[in-house]
């Protein structure tokens, strides 16, 4: 039960950070921080996300919503 409940709310905080992609305030995206990266991948991501465009920034948190919104949705379907 929990394991669902839980699975449950990080699918919600997927479904409203594609949310923020699309209806989020222009100055809010440009200020937002991703944090610290502990591999190779991660400082690539974080160095895409940190030198691009606002549209780009929009994209990426919406890719990053959906893909998170979908593993933890197919995680409470299947627990």
């Amino acid at each position: 039960m929990w394991l669902k409940v839980s699975l449950g709310i990080f699918a919600i905080l997927g479904y409203y950070l594609m949310g923020y992609a699309v209806f989020g305030n222009k100055k809010k995206i440009d200020d937002m921080y991703i944090g610290t990266s502990s591999s190779l991948i991660e400082v690539i991501l974080d160095l895409t996300y940190e030198f691009s465009p606002t549209l780009i920034r929009r994209f990426l948190l919406f890719l990053l919503g959906l893909v998170t919104a979908f593993i933890f949705t197919m995680g409470v379907i299947s627990a």
